[in-house]
């Protein structure tokens, strides 16, 4: 005879709860504090204040202070046409302006007339985002915006830009594209498109609290002389990671047309208030990765003058003085862009024709790389260049 005992029981298992990882904004700390505590206009310029030698537009503070009052322009001519991270190990207080804004399209000559071509030049984007195309001049044509979404050129006003390049991390982080520049129509001159606003990412270890604005909003159009308006630039990106996140201000991504800007936070504990405009999520804290392999291209020498340590493309304080009519050589250098991929120089000028020059294939390796554009003829005055790669 077989007998069987059967228990039931109930197991409790007493598990102590997992330590949450501390977070970290990555940061090293070797740029020191940024420190702003006067109010006044300035400009964050990494050359003039000697920090991130890299060029990758990466930058590692302690704590971070933007005092009331203060506005901290971020155009991308001074940042290397490059979005911005800031990584702090500690606080972030912004009280004042963070202004990535897109640049208006440039006014014809006052539109009077007298000389339209003066104010043809694409309009600036804030640090990641992209120029705006430049209005019909005479038989010079309308250009396109630059950037992903950019605006087109068609027989009337330039087309507006969207922002069409996102993802749920912001990673690649670009900021908006400009519009394209407007036709001639019965007048002298088309509008000049909008730039489009900046992108910037702020990472702290412990909290992120604005009682101020963090601005990168698109840029509006120029109407020309007489001619046919340019398009809007569209607006760009904004993330802020910390633990905690407190906005009390302002945080505007607007791109004045839809689809607009970013705004993201990432937090474990968020408070938003005050101003959002411009596609709003909020997320769980997470830090996304430092970019790596960012494409580049830049102009190194124009007739044997080597370029300065900023390109500004201000048409009011050229990069370059040639004296000379004879054709000239423009090198390049480029990294993380495929090799044999041909840049092309797109001559936009105050005073000659339009052109556009196709140098040659780019040599080397994919993380250094150069090209020379031969017989490069530059017309007297002023001559904006944008320097292109597609492949």
């Amino acid at each position: 005879m077989r007998s069987a005992l059967t228990g039931l029981f109930l197991l409790a298992l007493a598990i102590a709860p997992a330590a949450r990882a501390q977070f970290s904004s990555g940061s090293t700390g070797s740029d020191g504090a940024l420190n702003y505590p006067t109010a006044g206009t300035y400009t964050f310029d990494p050359q003039v204040l000697n920090l991130d030698p890299a060029g990758d537009n990466i930058f590692n503070f302690t704590t971070i202070n933007i005092g009331a009052g203060v506005i901290l322009n971020m155009p991308a001519d001074v940042l290397r046409n490059r979005s911005v991270i800031w990584l702090a190990t500690g606080n972030v207080t912004i009280a004042g302006t963070l202004n990535l804004a897109g640049a208006n399209g440039s006014a014809e000559s006052g539109g009077t007339g007298n000389n339209p071509g003066q104010g043809r030049y694409p309009a600036m984007p804030g640090a990641g985002g992209f120029p705006g195309g430049v209005g019909q001049y005479l038989s010079s044509p309308a250009t396109n915006g630059d950037g992903y979404g950019a605006g087109v050129t068609t027989t009337t006003n330039g087309g507006s830009a969207v922002y069409a390049y996102n993802s749920n991390m912001l990673d690649p982080l670009v900021g908006g594209a400009g519009g394209a520049g407007g036709a001639v129509g019965t007048g002298t001159a088309g509008g000049n498109g909008g730039a489009g606003g900046g992108a910037i990412r702020i990472v702290s270890t412990t909290s992120i609290s604005v009682s101020g604005s963090i601005l990168a909003y698109g840029g509006s159009p120029t109407s020309g002389v007489s001619g046919y308006s340019g398009g809007y630039g569209s607006g760009g990106a904004i993330h802020l990671v910390a633990p905690t996140v407190t906005n009390t201000g302002t945080l505007n991504s607007n791109g004045v047309v839809v689809p607009i800007g970013v705004v993201k936070v990432s937090a474990n504990t968020a408070s938003i208030g005050g101003s959002v405009t411009g596609q709003y999520t909020l997320g769980p804290l997470y830090n996304p990765p430092l970019p790596a392999g960012v494409p580049v291209v830049k102009v190194v020498s124009v007739n044997g003058t080597n370029a300065p340590g900023d390109i500004t493309g201000s048409a009011l304080n050229p990069d370059f003085t040639i004296a000379t009519t004879s054709t000239v050589t423009v090198n390049i250098s480029a990294a993380y862009i495929p090799i044999g991929t041909v840049v092309t120089l797109h001559l936009n000028s105050e005073q000659g024709n339009d052109a556009t020059i196709s140098c040659s294939a780019l040599a080397g390796v994919l993380a250094s790389s150069t090209a020379s554009c031969m017989g490069v003829t530059f017309p007297q005055g002023v001559t904006i260049t944008d320097i292109k790669a597609v492949w």
